[in-house]
């Protein structure tokens, strides 16, 4: 008779985190793997359910991370967009999952798109990266911090708080709430985060039989997509990457990688692009990261 260990996966306590390990949880079940494996969701952990930090922040990954290290969870799952710079030592990525929509969307109070809003309007937006690209690319527009979940920045769209927000599309994707989204911003207007629109599993480095369950639904372009994204953080040297855009794109054995640096006060947008084969992901990522430089990007990064 074979013995069953239990792998116990984990998330966020928020609703989108707990969408987010479902998906995971039923690609998991999707792939046969070891059936000596037995996967299921974890108790939420006391230590992060009553911390103070709001989900998604950098203290609060360093919890869930903390979490894993301890061994309260076996596996777990994250946005990429909120993977740390550096996975703390004994840890690892054991799967990036099939990227879906990674654009930002647009939700607004009565079905405008943003060329459509009138001036002044006021557009809520998280992040360095989101407000400053709206700036830049409608001057006119008051925009203000969106701090909260999808859910609470909608329903400040709703009540007329804000005429519009700027959200992820693979939020409002995952959250099922496609009708509310009124129009999908290209790159060009609006550059997403690194890894937008993946997960992340991460595992224990010692627990080779978690990491390889937790691999079998690894996506492979993805995962080169995202590595070629965060080397382009690396080799630009930021300490925040929320203040940085970039997406890469994949196309049979090519790689097409755009990175962005906008600056609203000094009304400066850097947006550059490269290409490079499939599997030079490193490379590829230190090309942009160089001609970003090259381009003005270093005054633009000392001015922020």
């Amino acid at each position: 008779m074979t013995t069953r260990t239990t792998c116990r996966i984990g998330a966020d306590t928020d609703r989108l985190s707990r969408v987010q390990m479902q998906e995971v949880l039923d690609r998991l079940g999707h792939d046969a793997g070891d059936r000596s494996l037995e996967i299921v969701p974890a108790i939420e952990d006391d230590v992060v359910r009553a911390s103070r930090t709001h989900p998604g922040s950098p203290a609060r990954v360093a919890l869930l991370l903390g979490a894993v290290l301890d061994g309260r969870y076996d596996a777990l799952v994250l946005d990429a967009v909120r993977m740390p710079p550096r996975m703390p030592d004994g840890l690892t990525i054991g799967a990036i999952t099939r990227r879906i929509t990674p654009y930002e969307a647009l939700i607004s109070h009565d079905g405008s798109i943003l060329d459509e809003l009138p001036d002044g309007a006021t557009v809520a937006a998280e992040s360095w990266r989101r407000q400053a690209q709206m700036r830049c690319y409608r001057p006119d527009l008051h925009v203000v911090d969106a701090r909260g979940s999808v859910d609470a920045v909608e329903q400040r769209v709703r009540s007329g708080q804000v005429d519009a927000a700027v959200v992820a599309a693979a939020d409002m994707e995952r959250l099922q709430r496609h009708e509310a989204v009124v129009e999908l911003l290209t790159a060009s207007v609006c550059m997403p985060a690194a890894g937008q629109g993946a997960l992340a599993v991460v595992v224990r480095s010692e627990s080779p039989a978690v990491r390889d369950r937790i691999h079998a639904i690894n996506h492979a372009t993805t995962y080169a997509a995202l590595r070629a994204e965060w080397a382009f953080l690396e080799h630009l040297g930021v300490d925040d990457p929320s203040r940085v855009g970039v997406l890469c794109t994949v196309e049979k054995k090519t790689m097409e990688l755009e990175g962005v640096i906008a600056v609203p006060d000094l009304d400066e947008k850097i947006h550059v692009m490269v290409r490079g084969a499939l599997g030079r992901e490193e490379e590829l990522g230190r090309a942009l990261a160089r001609e970003v430089l090259e381009a003005g990007g270093r005054d633009l990064l000392a001015s922020i």
